[in-house]
């Protein structure tokens, strides 16, 4: 893992020259643990450069009901996580929005919920200012995002494949 934090502190900082002004992490707690270990100068209460950190509900894939896909409360990553801004998971379950927990029957979702969400999400960081944003999220709603949501296309196939464990890739978005 440390080999992944060094390759991304070396594509940030030295071959692109961008530094994230905004990380965004879904609510499971493996997403959260791969931005960490991914970004470690990057952590929120620990980085000098004060980056937000955000948890976004949107971002959460609710696809095939795994325990490890049980969210926790926004008090538990709290004490677990400490640092990152929960307002958007803690509204969201003022709402009344429907997770995975240890209590309830695991949550599964439609195709079209999910692009929903990853539609959703789009539109939210749309809105926002900042303009390097680092997205922790899963496999599959990753998939929605990039070839749904942002209808990416490469002309490298491998860019189109679903993305595997711990895998990184960066993306440049123009909004009109």
């Amino acid at each position: 893992m440390l080999n992944v934090s060094n390759r991304t502190a070396t594509f940030f900082n030295k071959e692109t020259g961008l530094l994230p002004d905004l990380f965004v992490v879904s609510p499971l707690r493996r997403a959260i643990q791969s931005a960490l270990i991914s970004f470690p100068h990057d952590a929120p209460l620990t980085s000098l450069s004060g980056t937000p950190w955000v948890c976004h509900p949107a971002c959460m894939e609710q696809a095939n009901g795994n325990k490890s896909e049980f969210v926790s409360s926004p008090e538990l990553l709290e004490e677990t996580f400490p640092g990152i801004n929960y307002e958007l998971f803690n509204q969201s379950l003022m709402r009344g929005d429907v997770y995975n927990s240890n209590e309830k029957v695991p949550l599964f979702e439609s195709k079209i919920d999910l692009m929903n969400r990853t539609d959703a999400f789009l539109e939210w960081i749309k809105e926002r200012d900042e303009r390097v944003v680092v997205v922790s999220s899963h496999a599959t709603w990753l998939q929605s995002l990039c070839a749904f949501s942002l209808q990416y296309e490469d002309s490298d196939s491998k860019n189109l494949e679903m993305f595997k464990k711990g895998e990184m890739r960066s993306v440049g978005i123009k909004f009109s």
